[in-house]
């Protein structure tokens, strides 16, 4: 179930970050200033990445490893 989750994550990353950068030159081409502001999309993508398995972790952890 966890790598179908993460699978959507990132096809869904991709999806977000292909329609921001094809907004992002239409609006250049429009001559409007665009600017970098705020993290970058890979970080917050690694950051949802490491939080969904570290909180995979925590679960099979918690619930003694088991198998079942």
């Amino acid at each position: 179930m966890l790598k179908y989750i993460t699978l959507l994550a990132i096809i869904y990353f991709f999806y977000w970050l292909i329609k921001h950068k094809i907004r992002q030159r239409k609006l250049e081409s429009q001559g409007y200033q665009i600017e970098q502001q705020g993290m970058r999309p890979v970080t917050i993508l690694s950051i949802v990445l490491v939080v969904i398995y570290g909180g995979y972790l925590l679960y099979y952890l918690a619930t003694g490893g088991e198998n079942s």
